[in-house]
């Protein structure tokens, strides 16, 4: 069943996403693009509009590539940016649920930065590991779990905080222009409590102890600064 949902989560269209990418992003990469189902519900919505993938799983990137315009199977670890995008150019650059995966988080962020257009953004979906559920897991069980979809997601290498996100963002010359936070008042989703909490007012979603403590995932929209 966890593997299920995880393979959901990769797998399926972000709403958190859609909402912070620009009706004016033309030219659109997404890292980590798994089957391309954000991707080719980012074309359906916008006439003209072309999206990239670069996407590390075989099966994933054969997918991608079946209704992407250019998909790149590749390790983002690895690659080698001006070689893998020939000088593209785009308006709007995603990690989804990416940066937590990566050796070296803020170096691929640069990397690909170098190949966003001018007044462009990037987009940035991590989890929150100060959630309440890693507070019961490790202050108050005293073991740090592994699983395999969520918060403690056996393939994490980095773990981030909102306050460790903004810094990644503002030491890259990123300023947050807008911001959603997917609230949970446990480690599983759904639920008429979790609706709830959703459905809360944007302004009170930002007081700092709902989103610090019940921020399971946080996503941001980010500018270069000029």
């Amino acid at each position: 069943m966890e593997n299920d949902a995880r393979q959901q989560s990769y797998t399926s269209v972000r709403s958190d996403i859609v909402h912070l990418v620009p009706p004016s992003a033309r030219r659109i990469l997404d890292v980590g693009c798994s089957n391309g189902a954000l991707g080719h519900y980012l074309k359906s919505v916008a006439n003209e509009r072309l999206v990239c993938g670069i996407e590390f799983d075989p099966g994933f990137a054969d997918a991608a590539a079946q209704c992407l315009d250019q998909v790149i199977h590749a390790d983002v670890n690895l690659l080698d940016w001006q070689s893998a995008l020939q000088g593209q150019i785009f308006d709007c650059i995603i990690f989804a649920d990416v940066l937590e995966h990566l050796l070296h988080p803020r170096q691929v962020l640069a990397c690909a930065m170098q190949h966003l257009a001018p007044g462009g953004c990037v987009i940035i979906s991590l989890p929150n590991v100060r959630h309440v559920s890693a507070f019961w897991s490790i202050f108050i069980q005293g073991r740090f779990p592994t699983r395999d979809r969520g918060l403690f997601d056996r393939t994490h290498l980095r773990w981030f905080t909102f306050a460790d996100a903004q810094a990644m963002m503002r030491d890259l010359g990123l300023d947050t222009r807008d911001e959603v936070f997917s609230l949970r008042w446990r480690d599983q989703g759904g639920g008429l409590l979790n609706r709830a909490l959703n459905r809360m007012p944007r302004q009170l979603q930002r007081l700092a102890p709902i989103r610090e403590l019940l921020t399971y995932q946080m996503s941001f929209r980010a500018q270069a600064r000029q």
